[in-house]
């Protein structure tokens, strides 16, 4: 009786372990599916002030002052990155046509997704960019 129980027990924990498996496979799967809109550049900037206001215990005031700085850091960085980005997607066109080779069909059209949401998201950056441009401090 003693043994059922033991082999009960060690399946029942087995499956346990198989349906917490499968539960956060899933929750990261889904994760994964979400839209980035919420990790784009405007998220970003929001982060970087949260994080400041917390770990340096800013005040109002000084969360005022400090945010155009935080933004024309922002802008800037973006628009060195930007200022590069011919010659990144040169690069990145050149590494895909060498990848594509080694992929099949259904392959191929994968990573061309996964390329338009990469475009999508600079896209995303850009617009943020050509609105923030115009509140930075000169």
């Amino acid at each position: 009786m003693s043994r059922s129980k033991l082999w009960a027990g060690l399946i029942v924990l087995f499956g346990a372990g198989v349906l917490t498996g499968i539960l956060g496979a899933r929750l990261y799967i889904d994760a994964e599916r979400m839209p980035r809109g919420d990790r784009g550049p405007a998220a970003r900037h929001e982060r970087i002030m949260k994080r400041l206001t917390q770990e340096l215990s800013l005040t109002a005031q000084q969360q005022t002052e400090i945010d155009p700085i935080v933004t024309w850091a922002h802008v800037a960085i973006l628009e060195l990155r930007f200022s590069h980005q011919p010659e990144i997607e040169d690069i990145l066109a050149k590494g895909m046509t060498d990848i594509k080779a080694k992929l099949s069909s259904a392959q191929q059209a994968e990573l061309d997704r996964m390329y338009a949401e990469l475009q999508q998201r600079w896209q995303t950056s850009r617009d943020y960019l050509a609105a923030k441009k115009k509140d930075v401090m000169p």
